[in-house]
């Protein structure tokens, strides 16, 4: 019988080495500048159809949406923007495409909305909010408040007293009434006015009382027994929105 060999001690066995592919550093870094430099373009582009998409929508609020689209047009179009800037879109992978295109989204929606709105532009109403009617006897120097609220039991607004048994309102010289209310804007507030009576009535400017804050006095001796008593406060801003606020009720005098 054959003896089997004995492996030699001495022999090493055989190492495997890696060697990592060749760097080229140098086109390395010529891919990152072109990759950085169609990105910046990419943005410059975006901006410009952000800025025109701004001003179409401020000539008319009818055009909004129709200037919202051009984001689309211009996703679109770049790829013939690229070809006009050099870039060449044959060595574009799936990832430069889609980094590409949202930088282009986000870059537009950001101008769009940064020129859409204050101080470039407002489009917002201002807002008349918190009307409370504060109701003094002087006689007793009682005073109660008013709130305009809605009241969810009967499913409308009312004049709601801020403490039970509130003192009836009457049409006396005893009875002096501040109309209050929160006026504010975006922009630059120009004008808080209110109206007694009737939205026709003549306005009469309001006193500003503090931040956003605007009051009117006047003597209950000028109202008329069972006739509630309405009034109408109406704002503008300095680009011409407006807003009226106009109670659905007004307040019972007896």
């Amino acid at each position: 019988m054959a003896k089997k060999r004995k492996k030699d001690k001495g022999r090493k066995e055989e190492e495997y080495e890696f060697k990592p592919p060749e760097f080229d550093e140098k086109e390395f870094l010529k891919k990152e500048l072109r990759d950085t430099r169609t990105v910046l373009m990419t943005v410059g582009y975006a901006a410009l159809f952000g800025v025109f998409a701004a001003v179409l929508a401020n000539l008319s609020s009818k055009l909004i949406g129709v200037s919202f689209l051009l984001v689309f047009i211009g996703l679109y179009s770049l790829k013939y923007f690229y070809p006009r800037i050099n870039v060449k879109t044959e060595e574009f992978q799936k990832k430069n495409w889609a980094g590409n295109v949202a930088w282009f989204f986000l870059t537009f929606l950001a101008v769009w909305v940064l020129t859409f709105n204050y101080p470039v532009s407002d489009h917002a109403n201002p807002a008349v909010e918190d009307v409370i009617v504060w109701v003094t006897d002087e006689t007793t120097g009682d005073t109660v408040g008013l709130d305009y609220k809605y009241v969810a039991s009967s499913g409308s607004y009312a004049w709601v007293p801020r403490t039970e048994g509130a003192l009836p309102l009457h049409a006396s010289g005893q009875y002096t009434i501040n109309i209050t209310a929160r006026v504010s804007d975006n922009g630059i507030l120009v004008k808080a006015e209110i109206a007694v009576g009737s939205v026709n009535s003549p306005y009469t400017e309001m006193t500003h009382e503090g931040i956003n804050r605007y009051g009117y006095e006047l003597g209950a001796e000028s109202l008329a027994s069972g006739t509630p008593l309405m009034f109408f406060i109406h704002s503008a801003d300095d680009h011409g929105n407006e807003m009226t606020f106009v109670p659905a009720v007004g307040i019972a005098v007896a």
